[in-house]
């Protein structure tokens, strides 16, 4: 799903996926890319099965940790490429640790559409 276009940046996927599933799918196929921009729904629809899931497995014992450990990365890379897509570089993610104001201006950013055309992390994903 990974291609590299003329400057030789990191295009996480030709085609838009359609739904929730296939959003969730391009979450794991994409754990450890960092690299390109990701659109609002690959940022979305895996953070909010990942709340679910956690939610539900907090109350099993060993489970649980383990969840929120596997995802981690996977969580850290979708901030990442989301963030780019914004025009905004992953250094901005620890905007996070700024209580209440940080988180609000962080989830505000993710919501935000995407840049037009493309920027320095590469071609915007709404044009392929």
């Amino acid at each position: 799903m990974e291609n590299i276009n003329e400057n030789n940046t990191v295009a996480t996927s030709n085609i838009h996926p359609n739904g929730a599933i296939e959003c969730y799918k391009l979450f794991w196929t994409n754990y450890a890319n960092f690299a390109g921009r990701a659109r609002r729904s690959e940022f979305w629809w895996p953070t909010l099965f990942n709340c679910i899931l956690a939610a539900i497995l907090r109350y099993i014992p060993v489970v649980g940790p383990l969840f929120a450990l596997a995802v981690l990365v996977p969580n850290l890379a979708v901030a990442s490429r989301r963030l780019h897509d914004t025009g905004r570089a992953f250094g901005w993610f620890f905007i996070c640790l700024i209580p209440v104001v940080g988180t609000i201006l962080y989830i505000i950013w993710q919501a935000q559409d995407s840049q037009p055309g493309e920027n320095r992390f590469g071609a915007n994903p709404k044009n392929a």
